[in-house]
């Protein structure tokens, strides 16, 4: 398991709470922070460690990615 962190931003993208995530890759670690979206939270960051791996918009279905 490797740990994240996401970030949940508010509309001007400042971010307003954080969540450690723990996952066995990246697609699971994006859509354990895509379920954290919520009503009034427009995205989440999700990082690992100082990488900024991606930013998942709340009002989009996350969408996988052949990798």
């Amino acid at each position: 398991m490797a740990t994240f962190r996401a970030y949940l931003l508010d509309t001007a993208g400042k971010i307003t709470w954080g969540e450690w995530i723990e996952a066995k890759d990246q697609a699971e670690a994006e859509a354990k922070a895509h379920a954290l979206c919520g009503a009034g939270i427009p995205a989440v960051e999700l990082w690992q460690g100082p990488r900024r791996l991606a930013e998942l918009p709340c009002d989009a279905p996350l969408s996988r990615k052949a990798g």
